[in-house]
């Protein structure tokens, strides 16, 4: 019997271990090939190794055509192509769309992102939804870009809600009780900020020479709150807490003190002392310029967090301060300037910075804009930007890249500053037309007639924007809709 044949099984047991061998080579060189194609590695027709990126590429509207330096591409968006490392011109088309395109750069191994490609309709046509006789005095949009609020032109307590999400149901009126606000010959509303859950809205409701700050329940007016009344103050600026329509930060700049209150404890609280400007991050972080400084023609820009103060630097005094933070990618981004000193500092996590050994702040970015009057992070904070006029700064905190560049078209008034369309790309009113561009002021777009004393509204969806448009007639105003999609793809 060979299994007891000594020979034999050593034989076996010897081409048994060469088996093993060679399967395990198989898996080393099965692994080493998937390891190096992760990595881009492959061979050219030539039998050349190469390395080869990965671009993720995606648009709206989607199935749109894909070329590479003018060649077309047999993926359509939303796709992921592989590239050779190389620069290359990117495009994206589709019929009855205006194109868009920018240069990128494929690294070996690298994989990189196109996920805001937007492809704008080559004709527009807006409809009307409703004209007003005079300009209404205020026009805003809820956070989630669902709810619409307008007030109705020669009313002070009259609102129309549009919910654009569902843009054939009809808007409903609601009325600010009048006990709710003071009277007084010349009134007029400011927006200071929506509340998380989109159904408050912080108003500041000017009267003659006065002003109060309303919380306006868009659902149920008869809600409505008037600070001043129930805090029992006359603040110069009230701010929400954590965006929580209940919670409030009380701002006396007289004498430069911050306080906090609540609706169910409407005793201010002290919270801040010699405070001059402030921007507020969820319930526990606040960033402000203190007249606590070394000199009389320094502000110190200082930074609350959890209970503790740290200086992050001295600015020149000045009557406009810049200051704004947030998180991204689990980054904390925080930015200071003066407007008078035409730069603003980007920080990254300060604070970490602070605590280290070395205990010195340095700025990964300096936004150069001359006398900026504007500082704001894109909806998705990937892309913090300023501004003056026509002129911008952007810093990228994904790719760690810098862009200045003047747009050219002039803002027309009373704008002072452009606004994020998205997390991409910036929008303001130039010679009564919608004008839109990438954060780096790539595929400059002229839109459809607007008026520069509103914003435009686009839907949760970006399918259409809504804006507020002279007419033909002297003084009416005609809220309008815009298709974004073409007809075959509405």
């Amino acid at each position: 019997m060979d299994y007891l044949d000594p020979k034999k099984q050593r034989r076996h047991g010897i081409l048994l271990m060469v088996g093993y061998v060679f399967v395990a080579v198989a898996i080393a060189i099965s692994t080493m090939i998937l390891l190096y194609e992760a990595y881009g590695f492959g061979l050219d027709k030539h039998g050349d190794v190469i390395q080869k990126g990965f671009v993720f590429v995606s648009s709206q509207p989607a199935g749109s055509q894909i070329r590479l330096n003018g060649q077309l591409n047999s993926s359509q968006t939303n796709a992921r192509l592989s590239l050779v490392s190389g620069s290359y011109v990117l495009q994206i088309s589709r019929t009855d769309y205006r194109s868009w395109q920018r240069p990128i750069t494929v690294e070996g191994g690298s994989v990189t992102r196109y996920d805001y490609p937007f492809l704008f309709p080559n004709k527009l046509t807006s409809a009307a939804v409703k004209a007003y006789d005079s300009a209404p005095g205020l026009a805003t949009q809820s956070p989630d870009r669902r709810w619409l609020l307008v007030q109705q032109p020669g009313s002070t307590t009259d609102f129309e809600v549009y919910d654009l999400k569902n843009p054939k149901t009809a808007a409903t009126t609601i009325s600010v009780p009048s006990s709710i606000v003071t009277s007084g010959t010349a009134q007029s509303w400011q927006l200071m900020e929506w509340a998380d859950d989109n159904q408050h809205v912080l108003l500041k409701h000017i009267y003659d020479d006065k002003s109060e700050f309303i919380v306006l329940n868009r659902t149920d007016a008869s809600q409505t709150a008037n600070l001043n009344t129930d805090l029992k103050a006359t603040p110069t600026r009230i701010n929400l807490i954590n965006k929580k329509y209940n919670q409030y930060y009380i701002y006396d700049a007289p004498n430069q003190v911050i306080q906090t209150a609540t609706l169910s404890d409407t005793t201010p609280k002290p919270f801040l002392q010699h405070v001059l400007e402030y921007k507020s991050y969820g319930s526990n972080v606040m960033l402000y310029a203190s007249s606590n400084a070394s000199g009389t023609a320094k502000v110190s820009i200082d930074l609350l967090q959890d209970g503790k103060t740290y200086s992050l630097r001295e600015v020149a005094a000045n009557s406009t301060y810049l200051l704004n933070l947030t998180q991204y990618n689990g980054s904390w981004y925080v930015a200071i300037g003066a407007s008078s000193e035409s730069k603003v500092y980007v920080y990254k996590n300060p604070v970490t910075q602070l605590n280290s050994r070395l205990g010195t702040l340095v700025p990964i970015y300096l936004l150069k804009t001359a006398n900026p009057n504007y500082l704001a992070f894109s909806d998705n904070t990937q892309f913090i930007m300023d501004e003056n006029g026509s002129q911008f700064s952007v810093y990228d905190a994904e790719n760690d890249k810098g862009y200045s560049y003047n747009a050219g078209a002039p803002l027309d008034t009373p704008q002072v500053h452009a606004t994020w369309m998205d997390g991409n790309r910036l929008v303001y009113v130039s010679n009564g037309k919608l004008v839109v561009f990438d954060y780096d002021h790539a595929n400059p777009q002229t839109l459809m007639a607007a008026n520069s004393g509103y914003p435009a509204f686009f839907d949760p969806a970006y399918k259409f924007v809504d804006a507020l448009a002279p007419t033909a007639t002297n003084g009416q105003v005609t809220l309008t809709t815009t298709p974004l999609l073409t007809p075959a793809d509405q």
